[in-house]
């Protein structure tokens, strides 16, 4: 059992898989729908997959049952965010305890 699980008391709407095709045009695939969530408004730097500082404005804490890719785009109470930074936290024990999300 996780030790964030009692402060799970949000709700993410849906998780979108987006890609390419040959023209340019996106296409979002639903991945995760109704993923229960602890969702923090801040305002925080931090490096990105290519180590540019970015600026995140949310975030989120998961389960680590969700497989999140930093490609996918998260929609929340009708808005859209997109992911700038993954974060994998472990218990001492070194099992994958919950995963923290940046978004923008």
């Amino acid at each position: 059992m996780s030790l964030i699980s009692g402060l799970l008391n949000q709700t993410i709407d849906m998780v979108y898989s987006t890609t390419l095709d040959g023209y340019g045009d996106s296409t979002r695939t639903i991945v995760y729908k109704d993923v229960p969530c602890r969702w923090i408004e801040t305002i925080k730097v931090i490096a990105d997959k290519d180590a540019k500082l970015r600026q995140a404005r949310v975030e989120v804490w998961i389960l680590p049952d969700y497989n999140i890719e930093s490609t996918y785009e998260i929609v929340k109470d009708s808005e859209t965010y997109k992911i700038v930074g993954i974060e994998k936290r472990y218990t001492l024990s070194g099992v994958h305890d919950h995963t923290k999300l940046y978004l923008v």
